[in-house]
């Protein structure tokens, strides 16, 4: 791979040639090292954004190096060898090769003229960085052995930064150097997580999967890409247990089609789209409230209803004679009957809007004449009145309920509820 091809005859383009692992598979593609993969989308992005910068990129297997590395080279990938250019101070660096992290960031820091946040020190990658710096470590622990929540405990706090963060990815609306250092290892813990201890990333992390929904759509990490049969190869030695593949059991991996895990669950994806989080980087939408629907009013009891005209039935009847005892149900009914037209003459129950309720009078049931026999007093009989209204007016559940006003004659009727 190559970038910037046919730039060659400006004398102010840097030319390199950057090494990376191969794959463990195949011996060609790709390899599953993402310090190489990290180095790899950096010089993607510094060969789009400057024109100065032509590169090459070459596959590499760990145990049989280029001829050019004998001397001097200490054994470790990626590498780069410059061949020709100038670092910022003018210098020439050409024929210098590259290969510990210190230095391989040393230069790419040289050559960087456009892209401040492809550059480690700077203010926003320090604060990002010591985010993400230890979410590796703990998946290699958990990978060979140890509990979840340590790796959980970092890929919410991950998800908590990406919250705070007015911007797509970490700290920018393009990727910058700690982007490039998190996706790789990030891809890593999805797909080698996945197959060895059947882990996913919690779909309650929603920021993490829109980070890395957004990421996908990027050329300079869907291109530097190593396969999932490459991802797990590269664990089966440091894992506790053996891959959970589909089917009976794992074939060879030289004969497995390679795939490239870059989807997001469908039910994720959704929530993402309706708002959950926001797909251009701003604070995440306001979910829709849903109405709650109003409880149920409850009915009253009948002695609800009459608790309070009885302080006032009992004040009445202190001021009225008591009538003369009913010597049959017949005489009873009638003088019951006198009794309430007297008192109740025309009783009227208003409501706030001027709306009058008649009250009613008792319909006796002649089977129950014992029950008129025992009620001697007035008191009695106001209260076979108000026990009338509350038995002919069936109380149903309602959706208003009004407090009413006493009424002109001063009565007080107490709550009156409308259908």
């Amino acid at each position: 791979m190559s970038g910037n091809d046919g730039e060659g005859d400006n004398p102010n383009m840097r030319k390199f040639e950057l090494y990376i692992k191969a794959s463990a598979i195949d011996k060609e593609t790709k390899g599953s090292c993402p310090i190489c993969q990290q180095f790899f989308m950096i010089t993607c992005l510094l060969g789009e954004n400057q024109e100065d910068i032509d590169f090459k990129v070459f596959t590499v297997q760990a145990d049989c190096p280029p001829k050019n590395f004998a001397s001097g080279w200490s054994k470790k990938y990626p590498v780069v060898m410059v061949n020709s250019a100038r670092n910022k101070a003018g210098q020439d660096i050409s024929g210098m090769m590259y290969d510990t992290f210190e230095d391989l960031e040393t230069f790419f820091e040289s050559i960087n003229k456009e892209c401040p946040e492809l550059k480690r020190k700077n203010a926003p990658n320090i604060s990002a960085m010591t985010v993400v710096e230890n979410l590796y470590k703990h998946f290699n622990h958990f990978i060979a052995g140890q509990p979840e929540k340590a790796l959980v405990g970092e890929l919410r706090k991950l998800n908590e930064y990406l919250e705070s963060q007015d911007t797509k990815y970490l700290v920018d609306n393009v990727l910058s150097f700690s982007d490039c250092h998190l996706l790789p290892r990030l891809q890593h813990i999805r797909v080698a997580g996945k197959a060895f201890r059947d882990f996913d990333i919690p779909k309650e992390f929603t920021y993490v999967w829109r980070y890395l929904r957004d990421a996908y759509e990027q050329d300079a990490f869907r291109s530097t890409m190593p396969s999932d049969q490459d991802i797990i190869f590269n664990y089966e030695k440091k894992a506790c247990n053996p891959p959970k593949m589909k089917g009976k059991g794992r074939g060879k991996p030289t004969l497995e089609k390679f795939t490239y895990t870059m989807d997001v669950p469908e039910d994720i994806l959704n929530g993402l789209d309706n708002g959950t989080a926001s797909t251009d980087g701003g604070a995440p939408q306001e979910e829709e409230q849903v109405p709650v629907p109003e409880p149920t009013p409850i009915v009253e009891t009948e002695e609800t209803l009459t608790a309070k005209p009885e302080e006032e039935v009992e004040h009445r009847v202190a001021e009225e004679p008591e009538p003369e005892t009913a010597t049959s149900v017949e005489d009873k009914l009638d003088s019951e009957a006198t009794s309430v037209e007297q008192q109740q003459e025309p009783e009227v129950l208003a409501s706030e809007e001027g709306n009058e309720v008649e009250s009613t009078t008792e319909e006796v049931d002649e089977g129950k004449p014992n029950e008129a026999q025992d009620q001697n007093t007035t008191v009695d009989a106001d209260e076979d009145k108000e026990n009338t209204v509350a038995e002919d007016s069936p109380i149903e559940t309602v959706k208003e309920e009004k407090t009413v006003d006493p009424a002109p004659n001063g009565d007080v009727v107490g709550q009156v509820e409308t259908s």
